[in-house]
């Protein structure tokens, strides 16, 4: 009997991929199995274009994939595999959703809900700059939340794709600013 071929690959023979999570602007975001550790994880597929990732955003994929900052509101990145022209990055998989959506489904919420965001939020901050690592993106598309039900919320800073460190002395281009409208830095618009 022959089996039929999963048209979502494992990578390495570690990451299965299993389902889209969210789409951005350097590729998406699966919900993946990790065949070693025998748990879900969230995978970071990088996108490709004409069969090849652009350089670029290869480079700061891999800058992305060495940040392993231990903190209970920073979402640093697991692990890694490329194979081919699939590269992926992996972190814990994170199921509340993110404050974007939170914000769009509910717009207003009581202050001490707010002041709770804000505390882990500056902790996470903290913690990145000890590093230095300047985040460089910081929005609500980028900080999630772990499911709590009716308890305290737990925020989880992530997505440090277009992070600068201190130490290696690279900046943001003057006049290509990278990452959000709307997000960025005055001095970066």
């Amino acid at each position: 009997m022959l089996r039929r071929r999963s048209l979502v690959p494992t990578l390495t023979g570690r990451y299965q991929l299993v389902a889209p999570l969210a789409h951005g602007g350097t590729g998406s975001v699966w919900l993946a199995w990790d065949r070693r550790e025998r748990r879900e994880v969230a995978a970071k597929v990088l996108r490709a274009t004409a069969g090849a990732p652009d350089p670029a955003v290869l480079l700061r994929f891999v800058r992305e994939q060495s940040l392993r900052i231990r903190h209970p509101h920073v979402l640093a990145p697991t692990g890694w595999a490329a194979e081919d022209d699939l590269v992926v990055l992996v972190t814990e998989l994170v199921r509340g959703g993110s404050l974007l959506h939170l914000v769009s489904e509910h717009r207003a919420f009581p202050e001490s809900f707010v002041v709770v965001l804000l505390d882990q939020l500056l902790q996470a901050l903290v913690a990145v700059h000890a590093h230095g690592v300047v985040h460089g993106d910081v929005k609500p598309a980028n900080l999630l939340l772990e499911p709590t039900g009716k308890g305290r919320p737990f925020l989880r800073l992530a997505d440090f794709g277009v992070a600068t460190y201190d130490a290696d002395g690279v900046r943001f281009v003057p006049g290509v600013p990278v990452g959000t409208p709307g997000y960025l830095a005055p001095e970066q618009e």
